[in-house]
């Protein structure tokens, strides 16, 4: 069952205060780490990345990155397709991909019993994340993702390669620690998760430590938690 209901208003925005208050419903009672979109048919307009879930729940954990970042307040807007985090002098733009597609044709060196088209379900938050989106490139970063045959491990460099042309008054340090992404970069260093049970401990894990932030936050704002 979907978390968040769909809503009369077209505009995602007018939507969002009343998402919010039922994703803090939610979570008072269940997790979100083992939370799969697919499987519950989250609501969205798009792929499950971009839905509203996913969108609120980076958009509380980055809006507070940058505002203890640069001491001034942050607020987000979701959309359809992107997510915007800004204050009176700043704006980012976010994009989202998921991480690691656990389709066979992107393992083709495993292969399930019944010969299934999934390997490995992969729809949670732990396996999505937010990408720069400040500047329109060609190819698109999800293009370039699908051109790597979806391996993450070649995305996060391709990331960190392009970093200048994103416009985005942050390092790529930081969008690492922003993003939970330190298993696969840390100490300036890449680190490679290739194998099919590397990346579901990977999706797990980080999903925890994206629950637990969410959580730390809902809890400031909401007696509901109390």
């Amino acid at each position: 069952m979907s978390v968040l209901t769909e809503k009369t208003e077209w505009l995602w925005e007018k939507n969002q205060e009343l998402w919010l208050k039922e994703i803090v419903e939610y979570i008072e009672a269940n997790d979100l780490v083992d939370y799969n979109f697919q499987d519950n048919n989250e609501w969205t307009a798009s792929d499950y990345e971009q839905s509203p879930l996913c969108q609120i729940i980076w958009g509380e954990i980055v809006s507070s990155y940058l505002s203890k970042k640069f001491g001034e307040e942050y607020t987000y807007l979701i959309n359809r397709y992107y997510l915007t985090v800004q204050s009176d002098t700043k704006s980012f733009r976010f994009l989202f991909d998921v991480m690691n597609n656990g389709k066979a044709a992107y393992n083709p060196s495993y292969r399930t019993k019944d010969n299934s088209d999934i390997i490995y379900k992969y729809h949670y938050i732990g396996n999505f994340t937010p990408i720069p989106g400040n500047v329109p490139l060609k190819p698109s970063l999800q293009f370039s993702h699908k051109g790597f045959q979806e391996d993450w491990n070649k995305m996060i460099e391709h990331i960190r390669d392009r970093w200048n042309e994103f416009k985005f008054d942050l390092t790529f340090d930081e969008y690492i620690e922003m993003t939970f992404q330190t298993d696969y970069y840390s100490n300036k260093k890449f680190n490679e998760i290739i194998e099919k049970e590397d990346i579901k401990n990977m999706i797990i894990s980080r999903g925890k430590l994206i629950e637990g932030r969410l959580k730390e936050l809902l809890l400031n704002k909401y007696e509901l938690f109390k």
